[in-house]
């Protein structure tokens, strides 16, 4: 057998490392999925979800400690899980109040209502993002006190941010 060998010139050899290292995607830290312990946050959400059966979504966002990026620490949907913040929940904590919207899924309406959540000294530790299953004559001021019952269950667990991000077994 004869080997011949092959002199590639350094730039050609540049230009084909380039193309082929763009062939392949790049993963950003935030796409990897990282192997920690569940948090309290998520225990939380699970919690909540089958204690409420008018329910259909829920997810908790929060600022992690050493950080100023609001993320979702804890969802019924992982995917959703550390995403950033939007209006939904920058509008709760800024306002205090619930941010409610109302949208339209499979000819329903549905509601979306994001809700502050306090430590035990009335600051703003997080929010919950709460989706409704679809009833008749369902209104805002009906899901927003629902919601707002809810949030209370969920404060009477939590007495501090620190909790929500508390490992567990």
């Amino acid at each position: 057998m004869v080997c011949a060998s092959i002199r590639i010139p350094r730039t050609m050899l540049l230009v084909l490392s380039v193309v082929g290292v763009s062939l392949f995607p790049v993963v950003s830290r935030s796409q990897t999925k990282t192997t920690t312990a569940p948090i309290y946050a998520q225990r939380l959400v699970e919690e909540t979800l089958s204690a409420h059966p008018e329910i259909t979504g829920l997810e908790l966002a929060a600022t992690p400690s050493g950080t100023n990026q609001c993320i979702t620490i804890a969802s019924n949907e992982t995917k959703g899980i550390g995403e950033k913040c939007d209006k939904d929940e920058f509008t709760a904590m800024k306002t205090n109040h619930p941010f409610v919207e109302k949208e339209k899924e499979n000819g329903k309406e549905v509601y979306d209502v994001t809700i502050p959540i306090h430590d035990t000294n009335g600051k703003i530790i997080a929010t919950a993002g709460i989706d409704f299953k679809p009833e008749p004559n369902q209104s805002d001021a009906q899901v927003t006190g629902r919601s707002q019952q809810i949030a209370k269950e969920i404060e009477s667990k939590v007495k501090s941010k620190e909790k929500l991000f508390e490992p567990v077994a």
